[in-house]
């Protein structure tokens, strides 16, 4: 199994469960123009992006004048990154049930600033909205370190760790079409190029997207043998053009299964705080409430037959 695949199922099965969307359980911390076309939500507040910093120093236009210009100055800001969080609201629609499910989270990034290898990315979700559609605090952690993806469940008090490429190989769970959640940050735009066939979109229509300022997108479409995730179809990303950081993301698979992905509260190179460093971290809690032991199952990287 290509490890694109490996994520995106590794991710779906331990974080993905049916529910419509609710008014208001996003506040946390706070060319295809078809892209992304859902089941309306109204959000009880104006989902804004609120920016807090450091803007890479890249010189930039209002609006960009080709994607391929725009690419450059993605690559260039990428580039730049050493720190990045955010808080996240994802939602999912399933095509056949139009069932929602959505949860709430946060997603922080460490790199040494232009070396992939070097790239950890943690997801957190705390909230999730089950079929019923009660709110309950569901804490899922999930760790991408050196090729290893860590699922952290703190209810069962379990830790399992999957090496999902090869040893020595390398894995960017942010590139577009390998990753379980599509953040496009420090993508190469030649890369892209190869992969997809890339051109600007307009304003993003879902009710949550709608109140986005500042932004530019682009709307990917994957082109055939490219080493794209055959399951997916069409991508949009809208970048905040102060930062150069992706703001809200829609993707939808070839089945009309669809992703919708807001960010908000984006911090860009700024010092993490501890309790950001410590879901970075890929070793079970030293000590748990009762005294609960971890459990760790380790599964190390098996070739596809």
């Amino acid at each position: 199994m290509r490890a694109s695949a490996r994520v995106c199922v590794v991710f779906s099965l331990a974080a993905c469960a049916a529910a419509p969307a609710q008014n208001g359980a996003g506040e946390t911390m706070s060319s295809r123009t078809d892209v992304g076309t859902v089941t309306q939500i109204t959000p009880a507040t104006k989902a804004s992006v609120v920016v807090n910093a450091v803007v890479p120093a890249v010189a930039q236009p209002k609006k960009f004048e080709s994607p391929e210009a725009m690419l450059s100055a993605l690559e260039k800001a990428g580039d730049t990154i050493s720190t990045f969080r955010a808080n996240v609201i994802y939602d999912r629609v399933d095509a056949i049930s139009e069932n929602r499910e959505r949860r709430t989270g946060q997603i922080v990034l460490a790199q040494k600033a232009g070396q992939l290898n070097s790239r950890k990315l943690a997801l957190v979700f705390d909230q999730l909205i089950d079929a019923s559609g009660h709110a309950t605090t569901e804490r899922q952690r999930f760790v991408f370190s050196g090729g290893w993806l860590f699922e952290f469940d703190d209810q069962r008090h379990q830790l399992i760790a999957r090496q999902l490429v090869a040893p020595g190989e390398q894995l960017d769970p942010l590139r577009i079409g390998e990753g379980p959640i599509p953040i496009p940050i420090g993508q190469k735009k030649i890369e892209v190029l190869q992969r997809f066939d890339v051109s600007f979109t307009g304003e993003p229509t879902q009710p949550m997207l709608k109140r986005l300022d500042n932004i530019q997108g682009l709307a990917l479409h994957p082109k055939q043998n490219a080493g794209v995730d055959p399951d997916l179809g069409d991508i949009c990303v809208w970048y905040d053009l102060a930062t150069l950081m992706p703001a809200a993301v829609t993707a939808m698979t070839k089945g009309g299964d669809q992703k919708i992905l807001l960010l908000t509260q984006m911090q860009v190179n700024q010092a993490l705080p501890d309790s950001a460093t410590s879901v970075l971290s890929t070793q079970p809690p030293a000590a748990t409430p009762g005294g609960v032991a971890w459990r760790t199952d380790v599964r190390p990287y098996k070739a596809a037959p």
